[in-house]
């Protein structure tokens, strides 16, 4: 009997020492952890430095952004630019906002809470919802033409990069279009006025600088035109259609379309030719005739 009370206070004794360090390792508080998990954003940042997107954008005319007060959802809205670039807020409210960046426009709303009293020690941070102010628009010959936003500094080359690339079609000149600007203000103009500028694609893009290289602004347009052909049949090697090349004329086109076959005359080349309210007229022509985008240049057989 003895031998086995003294066993089980032995057994009770082990028990008690193994549990111990468990009960060691019990938090006193036990919601002290998750807390860690679940507190707020503002109260892990740094008191009286506003928040502010990754990408410090600059803002204009028709954006649509996010402002956030910390701790206050009241003084919280999504709001839009208006055309005189003012953005307004509760209580605040008007504040000119046009051509600022989102840590900038976080800054004047931060200081405006903290004149008015309504927060002892804001936090701001704004963050860009629809940018509709930095925008360029490609069209034509990429294969996805659209509008895309400028994200910071955007060449032409990349914005053609960024539509797909170009297409089969697609010629070697690229127009840009920029509406004109204001000299003495250096704002835009209110009448529609496109300075355009045509870029040469090819061998230009291969050196360190080339105008693919000009920074893009916002309500640019880039246009790529459609490749212009001329067409070769009749007594030719190789008949179809062609690119365009410069002070293209009848020998060259003959040449491009591999040469007259045994059969053809010089004396018998035609050139059919779409002219503005007259139609498609039919040009006798020569070997050092001129080739115009469109025109089919057609080698008959010799008679003999």
């Amino acid at each position: 009997m003895r031998r086995i009370t003294s066993f089980l206070l032995s057994l009770a004794v082990v028990l008690a020492v193994l549990s111990y360090p468990v009960q060691a390792q019990v938090p006193t508080d036990p919601t002290q952890n998750l807390n860690l998990m679940t507190a707020p954003a503002d109260t892990l940042s740094t008191p009286g430095l506003p928040s502010s997107v990754v990408t410090d954008t600059r803002v204009g005319n028709g954006d649509v952004i996010r402002v956030t007060v910390f701790g206050q959802p009241d003084l919280s809205a999504e709001v839009g630019v208006n055309d005189k670039g003012i953005l307004t807020l509760p209580l605040i409210g008007g504040i000119d906002v046009k051509g600022l960046t989102t840590s900038e426009i976080a800054e004047r709303v931060t200081q405006a809470l903290r004149q008015g009293q309504y927060v002892i020690k804001p936090q701001v941070s704004v963050d860009v919802v629809q940018l509709r102010s930095q925008m360029v628009s490609v069209l034509g010959e990429v294969t996805r033409p659209g509008r895309y936003v400028i994200p910071g500094h955007l060449s032409v080359l990349e914005l053609l990069a960024t539509a797909g690339g170009l297409t089969e079609q697609a010629d070697q000149t690229v127009t840009l279009m920029r509406r004109k600007t204001d000299g003495d203000a250096g704002q835009t103009s209110d009448k529609i006025s496109d300075v355009r500028i045509p870029i040469l694609l090819g061998d230009n893009t291969n050196q360190p600088q080339t105008p693919l290289d000009v920074e893009l602004r916002a309500g640019d347009v880039v246009y790529v035109n459609r490749k212009k052909l001329f067409y070769i049949h009749g007594e030719v090697n190789k008949p179809g259609s062609y690119p365009m090349e410069k002070d293209m004329n009848v020998m060259r086109a003959i040449a491009i379309g591999g040469g007259m076959t045994q059969r053809a005359s010089q004396r018998r080349i035609f050139i059919n030719r779409a002219v503005p309210e007259q139609g498609i007229q039919e040009i006798k022509a020569k070997l050092t005739d001129p080739v115009l985008p469109g025109d089919v240049v057609y080698i008959n057989e010799s008679l003999f």
